[in-house]
């Protein structure tokens, strides 16, 4: 594994390790979504949980929200319809096979 790919997982297990009790919230909320309509984006989660108003690095720990969730990657991106996302692109998640 590259020292940057590793470097990433580092700050993810950061970011939720001090976020525990958020993503535990936000499990069965990802997990609800993905099984209504077979894919779920953080901002799916975002909405459903009133999130919308938060910003930037304040939400670093979504990501981990979808692993926790026992969700996978689809390999499918959307851009965010969100204002302070800017049109970025977000990965779509789904229930294992």
């Amino acid at each position: 594994m590259s020292s940057a790919i590793q470097l990433g997982f580092t700050a993810l297990e950061k970011a939720a390790g001090s976020h525990e009790r958020e993503i535990a919230r936000l499990v069965p909320i990802a997990q609800r979504i993905a099984q209504e309509r077979g894919v779920v984006t953080v901002e799916d989660v975002r909405r459903a949980a009133g999130l919308l108003e938060s910003r930037g690095r304040s939400l670093a720990y979504l990501g981990a929200v979808m692993r926790a969730a026992g969700l996978e990657p689809t390999g499918q991106y959307v851009r965010s319809s969100l204002p302070n996302s800017h049109g970025n692109h977000q990965a779509t998640w789904r229930l294992p096979r």
